[in-house]
Formats: C-alpha cells, structure tokens, sequence
C-alpha cells in the first residue's frame, strides 16, 4: 500500500467534524442518560469574528482621511517668559487655583453644631471643581482646563471662554488667576482679537492701532503648552527669540568698554537682591550716623 498523500491543516479539520457529530449521535443513543440532559450549544464566536461575506465587510467602517487634528493646550504650561506679570501675584492661599479657572473659591472652614448638645466638630469644604475643555475660536485650539461650576455658568452667559478672558474689568482680572491671565494675553495676540478692538477704538472715536502679526509667537506658546516636543517652526521661532536676546542693546559707544564686558559675567537676580540690601544696610548707617552727630551738635 502507497504512502498516504499529506493533509492540510484544513482538510483535516473539515474530515474529523462530520466523524465526531457521528460519533456523538451514536453515544446519545447508547446512552440514554446523555440524551436527557442539557443540549450542548455550538459555540459561533469564532465563526462570527472569521465570517467573510459580503454583508459582514459592508458593516465595516474604514476611511483614509485623516481626522482633524486640534491643539488642546493647559493654560498654566505656557510660556512665562513671554507674558508679562500678573499684576495681582500668584495666590498664596489654596494655590491650586493658579492653576485653573477658579473664580473667588477657596476652601472654607466651619463647624458641625449637634442638634442635641450643640457640639462642635471643625469641618471644612471644598469647591466643586472639574475639569472642561473648550474651544477657543481665536486660537484655534481646545483650552482644557479646571475650573468651577461658577466659572462655568459665567462663561456659558458669556457666550465662549474667549468672552470670558477679554473682559477688562478690575473683577474679572482679578477673578482669572495666573492661568486665566496668561490665556487672556496668548488670545490677545491674534489677529481676530485685533480686529476686535479696533472695532471698539473706533466706535469710541479713537484712531485704530496698527494690525501685528504674531502667528509665530502664538504658534511656539500653542506647542510649548501642549504635551509633546516642538515642532519645527518652534523650534525656529525659539532661536529667533534666543538670538535677539544676545544682541541685546548696550550702553556706551567705547569700544574698549564693549570688549571688557565679554569676560564679565551678567549679575544674576540673587547677586542683585544682595547687592541691595547690603546697599539699604549701608544707607541706614549713614542715616543713623548723620543723626547721632546732629544731636551731639545740640547738645
């Protein structure tokens, strides 16, 4: 007898399953406690995930273009050395809040008073805080951010977070924090916001202010607050800005003093704060000096 031709995995398969269905009848019959049980289901799983009709691939989504992509940027990861000062400074209580749209909440403290004894038993609450990110129609980009619940209604009645951060009240500067001060100076930079305010100068009677372009600036403050590595025009624009400090202006047309400051060392802000106050130390030495003399000249 010949050698028997070589199987696939598949013909093998497809040849055991009607001899198993077989034998499991023939079993059902021999024994007739197995045929009052429970029938077994067939599992389909796999049939179903490997199924390759017609119907089963017109279910499936697929598309080749790409989604849009939007930029979601954290207020508080942006650039400070672009922004100028927050003129009423970082908040020294519950400093959570500089870094979110918080409103006035802090934390408040109080007391349980028991009905029976009126005990008291310290307490405190928290503000009702959650994170929200919106879209910023000026930058073009998804601010996600926390903030209150007051926050929230308060830029709903505003009509968008861009509202929200351009109004120029001493409340509401005050009321946005470090985060929402160094947003408020990113959306003023666009074009739109611009426009914006040209609008109003004019309708004031006032002369339009010239119109800059700032897309660069915006763009590197935009990657640099949002997760992830600079992109290439950042990265240029971050050169432009590192250039220009080092051709920063010096005072004085001698060109001997210019070269003796290439091997002086620019003084930094502790060496300066020093300075300072060994300089206030030596002015109130004067000042008590030149007293102490004038009371021996009355005397």
């Amino acid at each position: 007898m010949g050698p028997q031709p070589a199987w696939s995995s598949l013909r093998r398969v497809t040849h055991l399953i009607p001899c198993q269905a077989s034998s499991a009848s023939a079993t059902s019959a021999s024994l007739p406690f197995l045929a009052s049980s429970r029938p077994l289901k067939r599992d389909t799983t796999f049939a179903t995930r490997t199924s390759t009709s017609p119907a089963h691939l017109a279910a499936r989504l697929f598309s080749t273009t790409p989604p849009v992509q939007t930029k979601t940027i954290k207020p508080h990861r942006l650039p400070s050395n672009l922004i100028p000062e927050y003129p009423y400074g970082e908040r020294r209580i519950y400093k959570q809040s500089n870094k979110g749209l918080y409103g006035s909440a802090r934390i408040r403290f109080g007391n349980i008073v028991a009905e029976k004894h009126k005990n008291k038993s310290r307490r405190y609450w928290r503000p009702n805080v959650h994170v929200k990110a919106f879209y910023s129609p000026a930058l073009d980009a998804r601010v996600k951010t926390r903030l209150t619940l007051r926050v929230l209604k308060t830029i709903r009645r505003e009509g968008g977070i861009d509202n929200y951060l351009l109004k120029s009240k001493p409340a509401r500067i005050k009321e946005l924090g470090p985060g929402g001060w160094n947003l408020r100076w990113l959306v003023m930079q666009t074009q739109a916001v611009q426009r914006r305010f040209n609008e109003e100068r004019v309708a004031l009677g006032l002369e339009p202010k010239e119109i800059e372009d700032r897309d660069d600036i915006i763009q590197y403050a935009l990657d640099y607050a949002t997760p992830g590595p600079l992109s290439v025009r950042s990265r240029a624009t971050l050169s432009e800005m590192n250039d220009a400090m080092n051709d920063a202006f010096v005072l004085g047309d001698d060109e001997a003093a210019l070269t003796d400051l290439e091997g002086i060392e620019e003084l930094s802000d502790e060496a300066e704060e020093l300075l300072l106050r060994e300089l206030d130390e030596v002015d109130h030495a004067t000042i008590a000096n030149a007293e102490t003399e004038k009371r021996r000249a009355d005397v």
